[in-house]
């Protein structure tokens, strides 16, 4: 393990943003020499609104090894956490140290307690209740002032206004997903919903699993530009064909602050992986990710895994990447390929391959559909919806891609 001087220097010169701030859960008093160092940085924030500078902590604490600037903070953070508790459980023995030789059984009993409570603060899995409550309000808070600083949305905006009416939007930490059979449109509704919140200054990684970035990216101009007032043909696009050269043109002029970054293979990697994509977050920092095709995700490079377990290992590890990251993420798969399947029928869970472990990991889950003897319309069916409880459980969408016009009709105007 290496030593606590070096460990803790580097937490105090990692501790530069407020996102880095957030992941690290303990206090001064957790610190063995550079407490001090660690108190001094969250005062100045506190006080300064920004934090200071390597120079400043160098100069204002000497005793900080400089060696460590350049130590990963998640790491870091995890030597720091064993020290931590490396120091609690000798602490347990210690007090209770002169106990022992007098009592033993009575210092026995007191020493299991202490170690009971350490295993209980550091146990990822068990939270106490109460010790969340301040956080809680907190939270409250924020949703409130997201709600009033964004129109009346605390999340990111959706490709519904059906939802987006109930004041939700998709939030931190959710799943959500949507599958449909081959041809019915999925990659069209991950890039319109990559573009919805693009619109709105969110920045967005699309990870595609089954298109190169050229052609993801041809969708993506005609739908932004589409949204943006803009009168583009994807099929001219695509073929050649002749178009508004000098619309197009300003178009992707006026995309000079676009906020959406797009990914279609990982560099040196046979495959994308959830790990590939976690290190994406973690790089680029998207406030939103949507991966078209999480079906060819794989959870490792070399596994053995049976094909069950790896979906499943899929779909939960999507789910905990969305919890660790605090981003939501918008997957789509792909239903079964059963005879006589119907395409104007949304498929069930259960006609999606390892429909169980999706539906399970997902906060929303919606399937998709063609409408019969309407090609220009798509249905969409909400079959799981975690935190609320909608008033509809389906909608309907004008769906004219090649222009890249894909928006909800108004529930009340909708008929099945």
């Amino acid at each position: 393990m290496q030593s606590n001087d070096y460990i803790e220097s580097g937490i105090v010169f990692a501790l530069n943003s407020k996102s880095a701030l957030d992941k690290f859960k303990y206090s001064n008093n957790d610190f063995q020499k550079h407490g001090d160092a660690f108190k001094f940085v969250v005062s100045y924030f506190d006080e300064y609104g920004e934090f200071p500078t390597v120079e400043t902590v160098c100069e204002s604490y000497p005793t900080l090894d400089p060696s460590a600037q350049s130590l990963n903070l998640e790491y870091a953070i995890d030597v720091f956490s064993s020290q931590v508790l490396f120091r609690q459980i000798v602490g347990a023995f210690q007090t209770n140290k002169e106990l022992i030789s007098v009592e033993p059984k009575q210092a026995l009993s007191k020493i299991m307690a202490s170690l009971n409570d350490i295993e209980l603060v550091f146990d990822e899995d068990v939270i106490d209740y109460n010790s969340q409550s301040e956080k809680r309000l907190d939270l409250w808070k924020d949703r409130k002032q997201r709600r009033e600083r964004n129109g009346g949305l605390m999340g990111i905006p959706t490709s519904f206004y059906s939802l987006n009416d109930t004041g939700v939007g998709w939030m931190p930490g959710e799943l959500i997903s949507l599958y449909a059979r081959p041809t019915v449109g999925k990659t069209w509704m991950c890039i319109h919903a990559a573009a919805t919140a693009v619109l709105q200054g969110v920045r967005t990684l699309l990870v595609s699993t089954e298109m190169p970035i050229e052609a993801i990216s041809m969708r993506a101009d005609v739908v932004l530009s589409n949204m943006m007032g803009y009168n583009l043909s994807h099929k001219a696009i695509r073929n050649g064909d002749d178009i508004d050269e000098e619309e197009y043109r300003i178009f992707l002029q006026a995309l000079e602050d676009n906020k959406l970054l797009v990914c279609d293979h990982i560099e040196g990697a046979a495959s994308i992986t959830v790990d590939s994509i976690a290190s994406l977050i973690r790089k680029h920092s998207p406030e939103f990710v949507v991966i078209d095709g999480v079906y060819l995700v794989s959870t490792s490079l070399n596994t053995k895994k049976a094909m069950w377990e790896q979906s499943h290992a899929v779909f939960y590890g999507m789910k905990n990447l969305c919890l660790s990251t605090n981003t939501p993420i918008f997957v789509s798969t792909q239903a079964t390929r059963e005879a006589g399947a119907d395409i104007y029928s949304p498929p069930r869970p259960d006609q999606v391959a390892f429909g169980d472990a999706l539906m399970r990991a997902s906060d929303v889950a919606m399937s998709m559909a063609k409408v019969e003897g309407e090609e220009s319309k798509r249905l969409i069916q909400f079959q799981k919806y975690r935190d609320g409880q909608l008033t509809f459980d389906a909608s309907m969408l004008n769906w004219d891609v090649d222009n890249g016009n894909i928006k909800e009709i108004p529930l009340e105007e909708q008929t099945f």
